[in-house]
């Protein structure tokens, strides 16, 4: 077991270079756990058919404050935060090259001695929604036990700064574990030497269908049996979701009437709030109907093309 450090001249150099294998972050994919990606879109950026995910508002407003939680983190555990550690660099398998990992800080915990066997790593996260401590999301503890495994350090912490229901922070100690990483790293190897290397697509998920599929062509296809029963077995739930939101809709209806211009309705016996229709707060709308008849040039102007996407529906 051992890793080399790759350290990039530039954040893009860091971006590219960590095109070359998998990292940390994709750890959670690979176990199939991320619900904010699936293993064929992580495929098809391996190699080559879709673009890297480009940073949105949210993964640079978790960079821009990487180096707030993990003061926080000092300042509540009297942990050393490595210097070093900060910043862009890969610790890479040395036997294996596509293994490759990006922790966000190392730290020597407080009263330990400053000497590489004392390291561990600190994950850091930003998250709006609310982290329940001894339940952490899975692709979180996916991605720590990578960097351990990769890096050969036995304990990783979690730090999150949460802004739901309020500002919070908090953090999670993780032990390694070599029977999680051993299962881990094996799936890793199937997906980079089998899917990626040979390019051969891993089963997809339901979200990934309109993806492999994206347009129709003007053909038809025969039914055969089993999908007819399918089709069969789709349009009697659809029947059953529409009459459940009919009556959802007349109870729905009957409440807000007793409610009448009350925001809360409450069981006086108990003091439960058994329902709330407030007011949302207004907003503005640009009128793009306006403007195109008031300014058709300027409208035209700004105009972009966007895919049309496939609409799907029974026929009866």
């Amino acid at each position: 077991m051992g890793y080399t450090v790759v350290r990039p001249s530039s954040h893009e150099e860091w971006l590219d270079e960590r095109k070359k294998g998998i990292g940390s972050s994709e750890a959670g994919t690979i176990m199939r756990v991320n619900r904010f990606d699936t293993l064929y879109r992580l495929w098809r950026r391996k190699t080559g058919q879709e673009e890297a995910k480009t940073e949105n508002e949210a993964m640079m407003l978790g960079h821009a404050l990487e180096d707030a939680v993990a003061r926080l983190y000092a300042d509540t555990t009297g942990a050393y935060i490595i210097p070093s550690s900060a910043g862009d660099w890969i610790a890479r398998d040395t036997a294996k090259g596509y293994l490759q990992v990006s922790p966000d800080r190392l730290y020597y915990p407080a009263g330990a001695v400053r000497k590489k066997s004392e390291r561990r790593i600190l994950e850091i996260k930003t998250t709006s929604l609310a982290v329940d401590k001894e339940d952490i999301p899975s692709y979180w503890y996916c991605q720590v036990q990578y960097q351990m495994g990769v890096m050969g350090i036995g304990q990783a912490t979690v730090a999150w700064l949460s802004g739901f229901p309020r500002l919070h922070f908090d953090y999670k100690d993780i032990e390694f574990n070599a029977t999680f990483y051993g299962l881990l790293i094996a799936e890793i190897d199937r997906f980079w030497n089998t899917n990626v290397l040979q390019n051969i697509p891993p089963s997809p998920e339901d979200s990934d269908i309109s993806i492999m599929f994206p347009k129709a062509e003007r053909k038809s296809v025969a039914a055969t049996d089993s999908i007819k029963g399918t089709c069969g077995r789709l349009r009697k739930i659809s029947r059953a979701i529409e009459r459940l939101e009919e009556s959802r809709t007349g109870l729905e209806g009957a409440i807000k009437t007793a409610m009448g211009d009350a925001e809360l309705l409450i069981d006086l016996a108990t003091g439960e709030v058994l329902a709330q229709w407030r007011n949302s707060k207004e907003g503005h709308r640009f009128n793009s109907a306006a403007l195109k008849k008031d300014d058709p040039v300027t409208w035209a102007k700004y105009l972009e093309k966007t895919a049309g996407a496939r609409r799907f529906q029974l026929t009866k």
